[in-house]
């Protein structure tokens, strides 16, 4: 396990509260338990969004050929994903018709 670094945070009355009563509605077992989770939740929103910068720099230096293939493909993918969804949702419902 990671060693812990101990901080010291002052916060408003109303935020202490609102800590206080999440820790309880989610069952955290410590005040440190919950930040861990915050800052997780927090770090992976940061890193979401550097992802998506990066992809749409991406697509945005790309040329209309590259867009445009990357369409197609897209597209099949796509209309692969459905079929296998279809293809499992009618066997679900014959194996249901069976029992």
């Amino acid at each position: 396990m990671p060693r812990k670094e101990r901080i010291t945070v002052s916060l408003s009355q109303g935020s202490a509260r609102f800590l206080r009563a999440f820790r309880a509605k989610v069952h955290s077992p410590s005040m440190s338990a919950l930040f861990e989770r915050i800052v997780a939740d927090l770090q992976n929103r940061v890193e979401m969004e550097q992802l998506e910068k990066k992809i749409a720099a991406y697509y945005d230096g790309l040329a209309d050929s590259g867009v445009q293939e990357d369409s197609v493909w897209g597209a099949l993918g796509e209309a692969t994903l459905v079929s296998q969804v279809d293809e499992e949702e009618h066997q679900r419902q014959l194996t249901g018709a069976v029992r």
